[in-house]
Order: C-alpha cells, then structure tokens, then sequence
C-alpha cells in the first residue's frame, strides 16, 4: 500500500466539495477503515518510538544548566524571584520555566527526566497535526530537527508541541472553512478550548513563541473569508475570555522585560551565515555535517568533509519541498496559501531584524515553530512523488537520510553535548588532591555539577572574560578547565596565561579542555 494511498495529499482535503475529510479525517477511512486506523497508528507509534530515542542521558550544556538549576530551586518563590531578576532570555520563558520547575518536582532533576518533559508536548502535537495523514508521522519522525530539540531540557520542545496543535487546528477550521457545503462551526468546542490552550502554550514558552502565535491567529483570520466565518457564540466565548485573561498579562509582562533590557546573550550575530544555519538546522541537515563545537572552532572549512553527503541531501530535500510548494499551489486555496506563507515570513523576518538590532544570534531554535510548516510542505511532497515510480526512490532516500541525519545527533560524537558532568568530575577530583582549579566555563553549569565556585580553599576559581593582568592579583593554578573561549576568553588573554606558563591539554571532553603545567609541579597547599 502506497503512501498515497494512505494519505490524501496535503491540500486535497481542502480542494472543495465533496470534502471526506471533515467526516473521517481521511480519504482512507472511508474505504478501508481497518487498514487505514492501523496504519496510522503504526506510523505513530513508529514515530513516537524514534524520537523517544533521541532523549539522551548526556551531560547538560550551557542553556540547558541553567533550565537545570531554576528547575532544582525548591520554592516556587524564589523561581519567580530569580525569573524576574533575569536580564537573560530566561526572563522571557515564564510558562516554561514554570511548567519545568513543576515537573522536576514529580520527575526528578536527572537530564533524561528533564528532557522527558518534551514529550508531554510533542505526543499531542503529532497526534493533532497528522490530522489522519501517515506521511506527516513519517516525516516528523524522521526530521533531524525534531531529534534535536526533543533532547533538550530547553522550550523548544514546548513550542515544536505546541506549534504542530496550533497548525493541525487551524487547518482544520480553515479546511471547514472552504467547505461550503458544511454547516455549523469551523471547530468543535473541545478544538476550541485545545486552540487555545496551545496558543496559550506556544505564547508563554517564550517572547519568541509569543511572536510565532500571534503570527498563525493572523494568517488564519485571513485565510478564512468573513462569508465562511462560522462560530458558535457558546464555543467560543469561554476559550476568548481565557486567552484575554491569560495573554493580556503576558504582553504586559514580555514588554516589562524587553524595557528592562531582558534578552539573548550576546556572544554573536544575526547576519547571514546565521540565516543559513537556521535553514540548515531546519531542513534537517545538522547530524549530516560537522557537530556544532567543530563547526564554532572551524568555521566554513570543516565541512568540506561533509560536502558529499550533505550536497545528496540538498538534492533530496529540495526536491521534495519543491514537490511539496506545487501541491499546495494546486491544492490550497491561493488565499489560504498568501496568508500562511507572508504570516512565516513575516514572523521570522522580525525575529532576525530583532536579532541583527540587539545583536544576538538567531539560529534555527528561534525559528522552531515554523517546523509545523516545513513538516507539512515536505509530507505532501512526499505524497505527490510517492505517485510515480522514480519519486519512490527519492521519497525512500529522502527519509532514510533524514532519519540517518537524526540517529547521527543522537549517537555520532561529534554531535555530543558539552561535557560539562565529565569536566565537573575531574574539577571535582582536583579539588579533592588539593590542586589550585580555574574553571573558564559556564559557571551554572559547574554549580549543577557540584562543583563549588569562590576563592577559598576547596572551590574553583570561576574565571571568565579575564582582563589584561588579570593572573597578577591570582594564585596561581595547577589546573586549569576551559571551555568555549569564544565565550569565556574572548580577548584571547587566559589562552596566553596557559602558553606562558607552560600549562599543556592534559585531557579533553566534549567542548572541553583539561590543561595541567608542565612539569607537573604536583599539587600546591591553598592559601
């Protein structure tokens, strides 16, 4: 059985009268309703099972240390305190931090329970956004994306979730919409109710979901012509008055933030090489190409390495978005089709404007919510090619790289988290045989891992972004633990200590270097 047959095609369900899709949710429902049931399941549950499997036990990183750390906090006091005191992004994922904060408490604060939560969100997601199509599941769950971010303790996970409930709905309604033989409103009232729950969802994972919200209410009000607007007064209004009450103080809380100068750490830019690493990263050619520590060290050149494999993927991938863009183009209603694309454009242009302005770095995360779209476009050019015999084979390569890219972020090394849990190790067993330590990385991630921070006697010296004659007014290491100089070193100054004082990489981790002098002058007495 064919995938086409499986599925109608993205904008068939919106071709007009006579719509099965409003009745069943599938063509194949219709005709053969226990193959049909089965093999929807079958591919949710396969997809379920592939990214379940990119949750990983691997040690926090930056970002996600510090989601470790506010969720660890035991008084829902003092995580609100420290939200609001925040002058970094965190201050701008207020339900997310919440709803983490909350869950730690029931699941525990270990990096697989942490990441667990992702799920929550994705599994009601797939469910809504497959809306009966098994191309969509098959795509989701190969989409090296989706294995990316399910395995972060970070609101991405969140917004991916809640942006596929928000697409699968408004589709629908607008799919209703178009259907003018219908009667009744474009949603049920518990669709309505679930509408805006993942608004609320997507708004309050962040400013940036905030942004990707308004932007799909938008489109969908202007996909939909006035003449079709049909509503229900008694679906309607307990769902409004909950977002009014809701999202009203949120926009005041986000702009109390942006005015208290709240935002992304400004360790780069937005320019364009940042643009293409988002489309990169969202398109599904990360676990393909070099890992990201390598690629931050190496710039362009490391991956012409990779050109090969990621040059067949481009191919793929463009040819199956490209089949994807002419479906929707003969299919969706020309409308429908302006408004979700100029409401995509839109969402990101300003989010890369706001990133080029207050310099910080968009990159593909930012964009997360626009995934539902890219998910959709690529399923219904898969659908379209599975319908001739070539296209077959490039609908199997297409997934099978597509998953091999995921499995690759996942299990390949160079893909791994940075270490902090090993650095903290060694730091910790330092510490222990009475070395002096300087710790040049992020200090919460330090913090997470037990390893203590100060001046005195059995703490790491936290050394970060040093000034010229900085080691003068220093004791003088044994060891020292370094990470991301970009970051932490970046005039370069710590880098020059080391040289100087003959300190040499005694052992390195993930993102990671361990350095030690030499000779070993063994460990020196604190004090």
């Amino acid at each position: 059985m064919g995938i086409s047959d499986l599925n109608p095609a993205l904008g068939t369900e919106i071709a007009g009268p006579p719509n099965p899709v409003k009745e069943s949710g599938s063509l194949l429902r219709k005709s053969r309703p226990l193959s049909g049931h089965l093999a929807l399941w079958f591919a949710m549950v396969a997809a379920l099972a592939a990214l379940c499997t990119a949750i990983s036990g691997q040690s926090y990183w930056i970002d996600e240390a510090n989601t470790a750390w506010r969720a660890a906090e035991p008084h829902f006091g003092a995580l609100l305190a420290r939200m609001v005191a925040e002058t970094g992004s965190d201050a701008q994922m207020p339900f997310f931090l919440v709803a983490i904060w909350a869950w730690e408490k029931v699941a525990g604060d270990g990096e697989v329970a942490l990441r667990v939560m992702n799920l929550l969100w994705l599994v009601p997601g797939l469910y809504i956004f497959a809306n009966g199509r098994v191309d969509r599941l098959l795509v989701a769950g190969a989409s090296a994306f989706l294995w990316y971010y399910i395995d972060e303790a970070r609101p991405y996970g969140m917004q991916i979730g809640a942006s596929l409930m928000v697409f699968g709905l408004l589709e629908r309604a607008v799919v209703a919409a178009s259907d003018r033989s219908a009667g009744g409103p474009l949603l049920r009232p518990h669709q309505v109710w679930l509408l805006a729950f993942a608004l609320i969802a997507l708004s309050g994972s962040s400013l940036l979901g905030a942004i990707w919200a308004a932007a799909a209410v938008v489109a969908a009000a202007c996909a939909v012509p006035w003449s079709a607007r049909r509503l229900a007064a008694s679906h309607i209004v307990g769902p409004s008055i909950l977002l009014v009450t809701v999202l009203a103080p949120l926009g005041l809380y986000y702009l109390w933030t942006v005015i208290a100068g709240a935002g992304g750490t400004k360790v780069a830019v937005t320019d364009a090489r940042t643009l293409v690493f988002s489309a990169y990263e969202l398109l599904g050619f990360a676990g393909l190409g070099p890992g990201r520590t390598d690629l931050r060290a190496g710039e362009g050149a490391v991956v012409s390495s990779y050109i090969v494999v990621l040059a067949s993927y481009a191919v793929l991938v463009a040819t199956v978005t490209l089949a994807g863009v002419i479906q929707a183009m003969r299919n969706i209603p020309p409308r429908a089709l302006a408004a979700c694309a100029i409401a995509v454009a839109a969402a990101a242009a300003l989010i890369l404007i706001a990133g080029y302005i207050l310099h910080w770095r968009v990159v593909g995360r930012h964009l997360a919510p626009a995934i539902a779209v890219v998910l959709a476009l690529q399923a219904a050019g898969v659908t379209l090619l599975w319908r001739q015999p070539v296209g077959k084979l490039v609908v199997i390569a297409f997934l099978a790289m597509a998953l091999v890219s995921g499995a690759s972020i996942r299990f390949a090394p160079r893909h791994a988290k940075d270490d902090y849990r090993s650095a903290a190790i060694v730091a910790r067993s330092a510490l222990t045989r009475g070395d002096r330590v300087w710790w040049s990385a992020d200090a919460l991630g330090a913090l997470v891992y037990h390893v203590p921070l100060g001046q005195a006697c059995g703490s790491a010296l936290y050394v970060s972004e040093p000034r010229p004659g900085f080691a003068s007014a220093l004791e003088a290491p044994t060891v020292v633990i370094t990470s991301k100089p970009d970051i932490y070193d970046p005039q370069g100054l710590l880098a020059e200590f080391l040289s100087e004082q003959h300190f040499q990489i005694a052992e390195t981790f993930q993102a990671f270097q361990i350095w030690r002098r030499t000779p070993s002058t063994g460990p020196l007495p604190c004090g």
